[in-house]
């Protein structure tokens, strides 16, 4: 049977060892992955109850090349518009799974690779799961996007692992964005057994033959501790503020709890029959609409959307005859970010990568952090031929000379005018015409950079953000000499380098540098003028913020963020004050104001208490006040980056806060947070978004 909807399901008859297994088989459109339309789920709900059990001794499950499936379409979630729509999703994906539910026979899903959100829901309806051994993502995102597993796989997973696993796997992992590989889903009881990927469905097979044959599965107890407040507190900790999936989430596993304990049996299959459906069903249907047409999963979706046309857009098309290889790389300095650059180019884009710095000293010192970099990746599971491949293709020298050959060249020097000047007069004297320059500059001019450059046409900004290997943005800054080509060519590398990529007009401070320092200023304005650190500090926490201002500077450093500061006090003195006290704290070589407990350090205490700035302007002093200020600030600062056109859009502002300074999903990043505490329409009387950020926003 084939339906009509873009995932087609496909049902076809095997025979193993004797046994006659149904394989239902998931096929996406082309170029897709599998995700679950209200078609497609009634498409699979037929095809199940149409198969005759009479005929086939078990029903198996398959997704189609490497993907077993996502989940499902969040398109249709953006057009809900009341709990009852999120109440009708909810109840489609119950039918079709209740048909998996209510089958006769053994079942089983075959996972051929990732397993995500409607995707694991599904193979968790099953009595047995094998697994591909180069499988990733399997998980459950629902509660990272504002839900909850909305298809019974809460019940599923409670009576498969517990509720203490439950809860890891449905709030903790989703919340950090960390799914399963093959070996860790097996681990915790998510799957029976991994088989090697080449013959998955055969393998798969073959074992589920043995099963029906009577040979029983080794299985284990997989049990974990479970105190929902415990749960509660962990998350608090690292998302402050109110997050209702965490809590829909956890009444459904504290439910689920509170049942009579049922009796196990080895048989999942007569255990299955013995059940009377889940018990959880209709909590969870309510649940679940409730929850979609919250502000908080408005936002994350958008979010979602948001960051998925960032990725599209940072990985164009490769046009016919274009070659986007990179034979070797250029990169200058030899720092802390220069060799995380270093480090990542080779493991990338496995080219040859040459690092140049000033002196035979510091060439030692940026191959020491490099090796650091490469014993760290052995402890994290780098395998020694992965580790001597990196190694090998890493090397330095004091010579420009040595990039003559190179397709790319990246400079992570000082951020001063002059120097970087030097750097590309001296590049450009020696590498090709056709050479791709890049700047990580984190806030100078890219035009002013390349001023003196015979072709400025191929400097382009590239700015990677601390930690390299973890955050995921690269900021694509274009000045007004830059050619398309430069841009194109920008963008084919940092999808190359798996990063994601916006393009950024060369204005001071580009996109995240510029709003945080723009809070930066605002914060340490209200500390300099004598109101109390900790109630500035703290003035945005339960706005779900990763961390507060003055914790995010002792991470930047202040010497730095103090550099940027001065740079954007040049074009907007009004806006980026420079602080009395931050230049005290670089003068005295002090780490950043904060001291372990949360609060001002002595040495900052006194610093502050001396500086006793006069504001120009009325402050306030009340907390809730306080949060008023600094958002406003924010929504300033955003809508004059579209007003210059900075950006394209807000969807682009909240892509790179939440790629490069995580910003969290569940506040739809930072435009829709501005929008829904009114600071939008007191900074620029209007907002970003139309209400709920649940559709296509306005444009500015």
């Amino acid at each position: 049977m084939v339906s009509e909807t873009n995932t087609r399901v496909k049902v076809s008859q095997h025979v193993s060892a004797g046994h006659k297994i149904a394989v239902v088989t998931f096929v996406p459109a082309p170029g897709t992955l599998v995700t679950w339309t209200s078609d497609a789920l009634r498409a699979l709900g037929s095809a199940v109850r149409k198969i005759d059990v009479s005929q086939v001794d078990a029903v198996a499950f398959i997704g189609t090349g490497s993907a077993f499936g996502a989940g499902a379409d969040l398109t249709g979630f953006q057009s809900a518009a009341s709990a009852a729509d999120g109440e009708s999703i909810a109840r489609a994906g119950y039918s079709a799974f209740n048909a998996i539910t209510s089958l006769a026979v053994p079942t089983f899903a075959f996972l051929n690779g990732a397993a995500v959100g409607g995707a694991l829901e599904l193979a968790l309806r099953a009595d047995y799961r094998t697994v591909a051994a180069t499988a990733r993502n399997i998980g459950l995102p629902e509660v990272r996007l504002g839900l909850l597993p909305g298809w019974g796989g809460i019940t599923s997973l409670c009576e498969l692992v517990g509720v203490g696993v439950a809860a890891d796997v449905a709030i903790t992992r989703s919340l950090s964005g960390r799914h399963f590989s093959a070996l860790e889903a097996h681990r915790i009881g998510l799957a029976d057994v991994v088989l090697p990927s080449e013959n998955f469905l055969e393998a798969s097979l073959t074992w589920a033959a043995a099963r029906l044959t009577g040979v029983t599965p080794t299985t284990e107890a997989h049990t974990a501790d479970w105190n929902p407040e415990t749960v509660r507190s962990g998350v608090a900790k690292r998302i402050p503020g109110a997050l209702p999936s965490v809590d829909g989430a956890l009444t459904l596993l504290s439910a689920w709890a509170a049942l009579p304990t049922a009796v196990l049996d080895a048989d999942r299959t007569a255990a299955r029959h013995a059940r009377s459906g889940d018990a959880l069903e209709a909590d969870t249907i309510t649940a679940f609409g409730e929850l979609l047409h919250s502000d908080e999963c408005r936002a994350s979706i958008y979010a979602f959307f948001a960051v998925q046309a960032a990725r599209k857009r940072s990985r164009p098309a490769k046009k016919s005859g274009t070659n986007t290889a990179v034979s070797q790389v250029g990169v200058v300095g030899g720092g802390l970010m220069a060799t995380q650059l270093a480090f990542l180019f080779a493991e990338r884009l496995n080219a040859p990568t040459h690092l140049i710095d000033l002196s035979p000293e510091r060439v030692d010192l940026a191959l020491e952090r490099v090796a650091g970099q490469l014993d760290r990746s052995v402890k994290r599971g780098m395998s020694a031929p992965e580790r001597g491949r990196i190694e090998a293709l890493v090397t330095a020298g004091t010579e420009a000379t040595a990039h003559a050959s190179c397709d790319v060249v990246i400079e992570a020097v000082f951020e001063d005018l002059t120097v970087k000047r030097q750097v590309w007069a001296s590049v450009e004297d020696v590498v090709s015409d056709t050479a791709v320059l890049l700047t990580n500059t984190s806030s100078l001019s890219i035009e002013d950079q390349g001023a003196h450059l015979r072709h400025p046409e191929r400097l382009i900004g590239f700015h990677f953000f601390n930690p390299v290997a973890v955050l995921p943005l690269v900021e694509i800054v274009r000045s007004v000499h830059t050619s398309p080509e430069a841009v194109a060519a920008a963008f084919a590398l940092a999808g190359a380098l798996g990063k994601t990529a916006v393009l950024v007009k060369d204005s001071p401070g580009f996109v995240v540098n510029r709003l945080l320092t723009r809070l930066f200023s605002d914060t340490l304005e209200l500390i300099d003028a004598g109101t109390d650190a900790r109630t500035v500090d703290t003035a945005l926490v339960n706005d779900g913020l990763p961390m507060t201002a003055l914790t995010l500077l002792g991470y930047i450093g202040p010497a730095v963020q103090l550099h940027i500061l001065e740079t954007m006090n040049v074009d907007a003195a009004e806006r980026f004050r420079v602080s009395p006290s931050l230049a005290r704290i670089v003068e005295l070589k002090l780490s950043g104001y904060l001291g372990d407990d949360g609060h001002l350090s002595p040495e900052a205490m006194a610093i502050v208490g001396d500086v006793a700035v006069t504001s120009t302007r009325p402050l306030p002093t009340a907390p809730e006040d306080i949060r008023s200020f600094l958002l406003a600030g924010l929504a300033d600062e955003a809508w004059r980056m579209l007003a210059e056109g900075t950006v394209e859009s807000a969807d682009d502002i909240d892509a790179c806060m939440i790629l490069g300074a995580n910003y969290p999903q569940h506040t739809g990043g930072l435009t829709p947070l501005l929008d829904r505490s009114g600071a939008s329409k007191a900074a620029n009387g209007v907002t970003f978004h139309e209400p709920g950020v649940a559709s296509v926003p306005v444009p500015a």
